[in-house]
């Protein structure tokens, strides 16, 4: 576990230097489109460290509004501003918070910021005994550890454009009422590996008979699901609880 935290911060260091949460960008990513081809071309040549930009933005996928509409998997809108908080997130990150949050349940101890990627962060007002936006009554509580996790495992889903609007590996639907799908598996594998899984485990229409021997081949023991949601007032996106799709026998 310590080994994988040691990498993760390393990684958060590298990435804090690098383009794709650069300190000079608009924190919001509502960039005009010769900025979304100079960020990405910055991101082109930084390897790994640029390798978030492409799964953030896409060239030539904007908004109503004339800037770039981001990807599926950005759910922050409002006030919330993703590359400040991200950079907050994984430059105030402990190895004993990724530990923590790898290893037992996770206890929510922080009132650092969140992404939203938390399905908990869905919280109805019909169903909470406070008023969920009430911060004094009832504060966000986060997992940092699983936090810069998934800033980290967000780079492994790359955007692109579309007629439609941006599209994004792992997501289908559409921007208000969407579906997110990832794979499960237990065995180690390849960077490489990894996108192949993560690219493949969708299949196409139609291919309902074949997909359990080739999730098994692919050595994937569960496959899971979420809703994604965006409320109606400001935008900001959330996961419905995951639910099993496919499951190995």
């Amino acid at each position: 576990m310590e080994e994988i935290a040691d990498a993760v911060l390393a990684a958060s260091e590298r990435w804090l230097s690098g383009p794709a949460l650069g300190e000079a960008l608009d924190p919001k990513l509502k960039l005009k489109p010769p900025y979304i081809r100079e960020y990405l071309s910055r991101a082109r040549n930084a390897g790994a460290s640029g390798a978030l930009a492409w799964c953030l933005l896409a060239e030539d996928s904007l908004d109503k509004g004339g800037v770039a509409k981001p990807s599926a998997l950005y759910f922050t809108a409002g006030q919330m501003k993703f590359v400040t908080m991200a950079r907050t997130i994984l430059s105030e990150v402990t190895e004993a918070e990724i530990v923590d949050d790898i290893a037992r349940p996770w206890r929510y101890p922080s009132e650092r910021g969140s992404l939203m990627w938390d399905s908990v962060d869905d919280r109805d007002h019909a169903l909470s005994a406070a008023d969920p936006t009430d911060k004094s009554r009832n504060p966000k509580l986060t997992n940092p550890g699983a936090e810069a996790l998934a800033i980290i495992g967000l780079s492994r889903y790359p955007c692109f454009a579309a007629p439609q609007g941006t599209l994004t590996q792992g997501c289908s639907g559409s921007w208000k009422r969407g579906l997110f799908v990832w794979p499960l598996w237990s065995a180690p594998a390849t960077a490489r590996a990894v996108g192949s899984l993560l690219a493949q485990v969708v299949a196409p229409e139609g291919s309902e008979r074949w997909r359990g021997d080739w999730y098994r081949s692919w050595g994937i023991s569960r496959v899971m699901q979420s809703q994604v949601r965006r409320s109606s007032q400001g935008g900001y996106g959330t996961f419905g609880p995951p639910r099993v799709v496919w499951q190995r026998e």
